[in-house]
């Protein structure tokens, strides 16, 4: 008897029969080959999340147009006939494991980059470029429109051809279907302006006409826009995409796969961490309400028990898994058998978003990267089958940070004898004070993963245990693991040691001992802003510095849009190209670096947040084992992603 029966009920889509509720999203990976087919590393990446339990797999954005519709190199595509044949080997695969398959068409329209695309201004339903990629961009005309209705269902036929159970239309996230849909990107005066959904609508009759009628389509559709806060008055909203899906309902669609925003209100649609499980419910309801067609949802689903709740809620037919199974492929089974605690819970650090577009889309030089599973797109290339070869021999690790932590669970894999040495009273490093800030308790989840895998692999870890060379040398160790962290670097100015100067990790670990004051953060990397909004809710009144000419400069987009609109609750005073040149008792002097003027701003606290430096001595352990190993931020400062890959791949490699 399962705890989760709702999510292990078989259900229908048209005539397709699904082994339970829970679908593997489309999520752009850049695990393709460079000609767009299936290969080796995206069918392995796939084959792990199909044996992980679910009951249908939407293949990423697929490619229908090669010329002007292309998002990133290593993209799946369906344009070309020669496209067929991977896709076929790969589809009679995943049937014989009782796997639906849908290939998601999509065509990105004004949201890419003109180099993929021939170096052309971008096709789009209007001139009006993304706010985001700000590329040139080219109103399609009436001709090139019916064109790429045709691309579209050329590559349905594909699909069909390749063994796909139905297409899912890209409709979602400000893609080209998307806008035509929206009143803020279509701005034209021939039919395809006079009735936005007359887009969508022929793609669909396209497909009909060359799939037949009883081939099932999808649609995955924003249903807000959520431009708002942007300024914007005339956008989709959820008024008009209930009309829309009521008119979807009437042309027979297979089911609505409900989401959210566009690459203008990037965060609704790639939520940080910050956004609390459910965060669609309210949208997603409001078209559940309105039309009687199956509907699926990603809904920042992390644990099988929200899953459970939305189906019995009756607010979706199917729970939409998206970086939930890219974190862990096996979360599925984990739920089915009792053991969702052992999940390694996706945090919502957007890790995979930040890495989609650095590495698979600007530069083609990787796989997308998931912070928590570093083997996620690599499936291949981390396979443990000839690595079980540890036989026994002692490996010390210094600190129980992530880093640590994620090396011992490898090397136990792997059939060495790790055991940790950390000389305060709890594991995590870091993190236990990463989780201070609002709303950043997901980060625990790493932690908890850990600690469970390490207990279930035998591992020994000793608190309050400083790696002292005569403790070190009575392991007798193959290897020694340097995970000993960092510390916050402490510039040399008057006033440094002041009582009333803290590091992060100072404040942070004192919780609300600061509250009521005039406070200066230095710095306004992530971890100054955080703290800042910490430091805002415990009442204090918040400054923020920084010598470079913009707050937040090498924040990732999210974080820093994320951190900025929290922040925008408070009244805190931003101060960019700004110097600390002295601490006083409650004052700090300062120098406005554009028009080198001296200020005093009153102070009572300065918390500093200029970053850190590695804590990387090796010498107690060098005069031990002569294979001494950093990882981590020992190894060199950085974030979750670094600490767990370093660990990794250490463990992996030794």
């Amino acid at each position: 008897m399962t705890m989760y029966p709702k999510l292990f009920q078989a259900g229908k889509i048209g005539n397709l029969t699904l082994k339970n509720r829970a679908i593997m999203m489309p999520l752009a990976m850049g695990v393709a080959e460079e000609n767009q087919t299936i290969g080796p590393d995206y069918l392995a990446y796939l084959l792990a999340r199909a044996n992980g339990g679910v009951s249908m797999i939407i293949l990423e954005n697929t490619r229908v147009d090669d010329e002007h519709g292309v998002a990133l190199v290593r993209q799946m595509s369906t344009a070309r006939d020669e496209h067929i044949a991977p896709l076929k080997k790969t589809t009679d695969l995943l049937h014989e494991k009782g796997i639906v398959v849908f290939s998601q068409l999509h065509h990105p329209g004004r949201e890419s980059f003109t180099f993929l695309n021939s170096n052309q201004p971008l096709w789009s339903s209007s001139s009006k470029p993304c706010g985001v990629c700000q590329q040139e961009t080219h109103e399609m005309t009436t001709e090139e429109v019916e064109l790429v209705i045709e691309k579209f269902a050329q590559a349905a036929k594909r699909s069909m051809a390749g063994g796909c159970d139905g297409v899912e239309l890209h409709g979602a996230h400000g893609y080209l279907i998307s806008q035509f849909l929206s009143p803020y990107t279509n701005q034209r005066s021939d039919r395809f302006g006079q009735d936005r959904f007359l887009f969508v609508q022929e793609i669909i009759e396209a497909i009909r006409k060359t799939c037949g009628e009883e081939y099932p389509i999808g649609i995955r559709l924003t249903v807000d826009e959520l431009l708002a806060p942007n300024g914007i008055k005339e956008y989709f909203k959820i008024s008009d995409a209930i009309e829309v899906c009521k008119r979807l309902e009437k042309l027979n669609i297979a089911y609505i796969n409900v989401s959210q925003g566009i690459y203008e209100s990037f965060n609704a649609l790639s939520e940080p961490m910050t956004y609390p499980q459910g965060d669609r419910t309210d949208l997603i309801r409001q078209i559940r309400d309105n039309v009687s067609v199956p509907i699926m949802a990603v809904n920042m689903v992390k644990e099988p028990w929200f899953a459970e709740k939305m189906l019995e809620d009756n607010l979706v037919d199917f729970v939409g898994l998206g970086r939930a199974v890219v974190a862990d492929p096996e979360w599925l089974n984990k739920a089915a058998q009792g053991k969702e605690t052992e999940i390694n819970r996706c945090i919502s650090c957007t890790f995979c978003f930040e890495t989609l577009v650095s590495d698979a889309i600007t530069n083609n030089s990787g796989p997308v990267k998931c912070a928590v599973n570093p083997i996620a797109g690599r499936e291949l290339k981390y396979s443990f089958v000839d690595k079980i070869n540890g036989a026994g021999k002692n490996v010390v690790i210094v600190g129980a940070g992530l880093s640590g932590l994620e090396a011992a669970r490898v090397l136990a894999i792997r059939g060495f004898k790790p055991v940790i040495l950390e000389k305060t009273s709890q594991i995590g490093g870091q993190i236990n004070l990463a989780n201070k800030p609002p709303q950043k308790c997901k980060i625990n989840w790493i932690v908890d993963y850990l600690r469970l895998q390490l207990e279930k692999l035998g591992v020994e870890i000793r608190l309050n245990s400083p790696a002292t060379p005569q403790l070190l040398k009575s392991f007798n160790p193959f290897a020694i693991f340097i995970a000993t962290g960092s510390t916050s670097i402490k510039p040399n100015i008057p006033g440094i040691n002041n009582p009333n100067v803290q590091t992060i990790e100072e404040t942070l670990s004192l919780g609300k001992a600061i509250s009521n004051f005039d406070v200066t953060v230095v710095g306004s990397g992530a971890t100054g802003l955080e703290t800042a909004e910490l430091l805002c809710e415990n009442g204090n009144n918040v400054t923020i510095i920084d010598m470079l000419d913009k707050i937040g400069k090498n924040v990732y987009v999210q974080h820093y849009l994320d951190a900025m609109d929290r922040l925008s609750k408070y009244n805190v005073t931003y101060m960019p190209s700004t110097k600390l040149l002295e601490i006083q008792d409650n004052n700090i002097v300062v120098e406005n670096l554009v028009n080198n003027k001296q200020l005093n701003i009153k102070s009572d606290y300065v918390i500093l947040s200029l970053g850190v430096k590695s804590i990387n001595d090796t010498s107690y352990a060098s005069q031990i084992c002569d294979n001494i190993v950093l990882i981590g931020d020992a190894l060199q400062p950085g974030r979750v992603e670094s600490a767990i890959r370093t660990g990794f791949e250490a463990a992996y490699n030794l």
